[in-house]
């Protein structure tokens, strides 16, 4: 990889902080109880559709954090990576954070390649409107969400590896997402978890497939082996902060492939100096995930 930044040059960034870690954990956990707060004082349809879209939002900062921990960067304390991952992130999702990245790991290793085994998400872009139209249709129907889990429940595999389940892995997450019930039932609003199940099948698997769009999805190579060919980064903007990439530094994933134990607080900071230095200069980057859209559509 020809990037222009030396080993010391890259060292700052490298320092993992756990302060900041545990500010991005409570700000994804804050911001589902303020939702669930709101959706209870001001019990509205409109007030639920609302819920439910910032409600996926969240799930897929948990998501994020779950990424984060399970790459073993988000926080400098490895025993707080393992918690965090185990209990506060992947099982509210009914993954498993261990599971998870031993699959994303070989996606890192093999991007830029046909053995990339998350390949089939986004290789056939760019696609025509209709067919993207289409997609997001069933994702925002529940189509998508209700095969995911079906498949999860009923075959015994986990949905990302597609290979056997470990032990506990839906018995932990039912048991969290009935924690979280518990609690909304005791405060007198147990009707409110149904936002989270209905964000979870619908809104959610919607948020999944942009991020792997505007990860991958309609790049300038996807078979080069450079970062900045194969990857894309996104300045979050409005619609990141709240869905696609709600954890700081999630949409410079660019960043990410080429330097992989860079925390994502420190990602942003990192895309801004391998722009100024001309890294990305014959590469046209999308300004925001309006502008992805445009690059994915024939």
């Amino acid at each position: 990889m020809n990037i222009p930044i030396s080993k010391e040059e890259l060292k700052p960034f490298l320092q993992r902080n756990d302060f900041k870690a545990w500010w991005v954990v409570a700000c994804a956990w804050l911001c589902i109880v303020g939702i669930f707060i709101v959706a209870a004082l001001l019990p509205h349809w409109s007030t639920y559709i609302v819920a439910v879209f910032l409600l996926a939002g969240r799930q897929q900062a948990l998501a994020a954090i779950m990424h984060e921990a399970s790459h073993k960067t988000l926080f400098a304390t490895r025993a707080y990576n393992n918690f965090v991952s185990k209990w506060l992130s992947s099982p509210f999702l009914l993954m498993d954070g261990d599971t998870y990245i031993k699959s994303h790991l070989v996606h890192h290793r093999k991007a830029g390649t046909d053995e990339d085994p998350d390949l089939s998400n986004y290789k056939d872009y760019p696609v025509a409107k209709k067919s993207l139209l289409r997609k997001f249709s069933r994702d925002f129907l529940g189509v998508t969400g209700l095969k995911a889990n079906l498949y999860l429940f009923l075959s015994g595999r986990d949905l990302l590896s597609r290979k056997k389940r470990v032990n506990f892995q839906l018995t932990r997450g039912l048991f969290v997402n009935g924690v979280l019930f518990s609690v909304l039932w005791v405060s007198g609003f147990p009707q409110l978890y149904l936002l989270w199940v209905v964000a979870y099948l619908t809104v959610y698997m919607a948020i999944l497939r942009m991020r792997q769009i505007s990860e991958h999805a309609g790049v300038k190579d996807l078979y080069h082996l450079e970062p900045k060919y194969n990857t894309r980064s996104v300045p979050r903007g409005i619609l990141g902060l709240l869905f696609v990439s709600p954890t700081d530094g999630l949409s410079y994933h660019c960043e990410h492939h080429a330097f992989m134990a860079v925390p994502t607080y420190n990602l942003r900071a990192l895309h801004k100096l391998l722009k100024a230095r001309g890294y990305y200069d014959d590469v046209e980057l999308a300004n925001n995930y309006l502008g992805v859209l445009k690059q994915v559509v024939k």
